[in-house]
């Protein structure tokens, strides 16, 4: 459900009517081209069409929770089709183009609001107010795609970022776990020093210590946060950001940036508790694995990767990611948008209406046996009661209570705000082409991060925020 935001597909290349780039189609049966809006199947059932870029067991959960909607609607026929990630917004863009687009389908979440000024998916603010529902007193902030008056979609969950630990090497260490409270994470320092303690060479000693070989490491305490998605709200953390909250000036080149960046770089170039930056794209590229096999003892990675743990029956350990100077996170969801034709198509909003209450998501992965593709974004689930309790029993193999916990208590603080991937315009551009390239030179040692990021200047690409 939730990857690093697809490169912009539409830009200049985008005029009105979004005439976009070709594309084929993969992944499933592709009916787009013979798409007619009120098209009735055998019985007279109303056909709602469905996009979605999901594949193996999120795809496996789409299809659980379309058959569990049939099921309760046995009216209405939900016509699912799945396309490959690469090709996705591709097929959106030519969609788009010959007014042919689904009634439900994913957006990444960088696309949403652009898409949606544009008019290529429906305000859903008349749909809402004509049944009586407001999303922000359903869903959590970060869940709503809104700008002004308009809401151009919402998300069937959320995701943020969580600090994975190995419990047996932190208590093998005779260090305490990190609380599940998001008020309270290990600062910035504690976290370098429990990594170096948590680094063993063949001989059994630590980083920092006399005799350390740091050629011979079998145990790294951590790996190095490279990716932006990972990177931003440890910016946050630090009272930084890619860019101010207005959008128009940059700040990850400010003293506050560039010490977050740096201290990132010295993990493995100075403290040596983490692996290099090419240690990390190869032999430790699964940082699942290399943590549930003792390799790394500790890391921060998406919630997503949960359920690599789980899957597994691993009892890892979740908190709140270390803080700079203040706890901070980020939170978002890919979007669930609706055609811009399907204004007065009741029975399609329905369908997106059920799909973005997680609650169906847990009666589906329930009697499926299939795992949730991410976190709740609605209130009721986390209401330490009966429907909290139903998301926790989703996971089978082990218990994850606890785990749970520390997840809500990130989603729910008050240090955890929408992610720029979300709120920045041109994110893609100055994010992935810009400022991605320009700190590889930062996390192979071959730039200080005040030497790269001093000469940054991306301003004719800051051109505010969504919202």
């Amino acid at each position: 459900m939730f990857r690093k935001s697809l490169v912009f597909l539409l830009g200049a290349s985008m005029v009105l009517s979004l005439a976009g780039c070709g594309g084929s189609s993969g992944g499933g049966e592709d009916t787009s081209k013979d798409y007619v809006q009120e098209t009735k199947s055998d019985g007279d059932k109303k056909v709602i069409s469905f996009y979605s870029w999901s594949e193996m067991a999120e795809q496996d959960f789409d299809k659980a929770v379309i058959a569990q909607y049939e099921k309760e609607h046995p009216d209405v026929d939900v016509v699912e089709n799945f396309i490959p990630y690469n090709e996705y917004l591709s097929k959106m863009n030519t969609m788009a183009a010959a007014d042919s687009m689904p009634d439900v389908f994913k957006l990444p979440e960088a696309n949403v609001m652009e898409w949606g000024t544009k008019g290529a998916v429906l305000d859903l603010k008349p749909l809402y107010d004509k049944v009586g529902i407001k999303p922000e007193e359903k869903m959590l902030e970060s869940a709503i795609f809104r700008s002004g008056d308009n809401i151009w979609g919402a998300g069937c969950n959320l995701a943020t970022l969580a600090l994975y630990y190995n419990k047996d090497l932190l208590k093998e260490a005779g260090i305490e776990f990190p609380s599940t409270d998001a008020d309270n994470p290990w600062s910035w320092t504690e976290f370098v020093e429990n990594a170096k303690k948590l680094t063993k060479d063949g001989n059994g000693k630590h980083s920092g210590e006399d005799g350390f070989d740091s050629d011979n490491i079998s145990v790294y305490g951590t790996m190095m946060p490279t990716d932006w998605v990972v990177y931003m709200p440890l910016l946050y953390s630090n009272g930084s950001g890619i860019a101010s909250k207005d959008g128009t000036k940059l700040e990850i080149n400010t003293e506050k940036g560039v010490e977050v960046i740096q201290s990132i770089a010295d993990l493995s170039l100075k403290e040596q508790c983490a692996p290099s930056v090419a240690m990390a794209k190869g032999a430790f590229a699964d940082k699942s694995t290399m943590l549930m096999n003792g390799q790394v003892a500790m890391l921060i990675d998406g919630s997503w990767a949960l359920s690599n743990y789980t899957n597994e029956g691993f009892d890892v350990g979740v908190a709140q990611i270390p803080a700079f100077s203040q706890p901070a996170n980020m939170s978002w969801t890919a979007g669930i948008c609706m055609s811009p034709k399907d204004a007065d198509n009741e029975e399609a909003f329905d369908f997106y209406c059920y799909y973005t209450d997680f609650n169906n998501a847990i009666t589906a992965a329930k009697e499926n046996n299939v795992g949730l593709g991410g976190l709740p974004q609605t209130f009721d689930v986390f209401d330490g009661g009966e429907n909290e309790k139903a998301w926790k029993s989703t996971y089978t193999k082990v218990d994850e209570s606890e785990n749970c916990d520390a997840f809500k208590n990130i989603l729910i603080h008050e240090g955890t705000r929408l992610g720029e991937n979300v709120t920045l315009k041109n994110f893609p551009v100055i994010v992935d082409n810009t400022i991605v390239p320009l700190l590889d030179n930062v996390w192979l040692g071959e730039q200080t991060a005040e030497e790269a990021l001093g000469s940054l200047d991306v301003s004719s690409e800051l051109q505010g925020t969504w919202n």
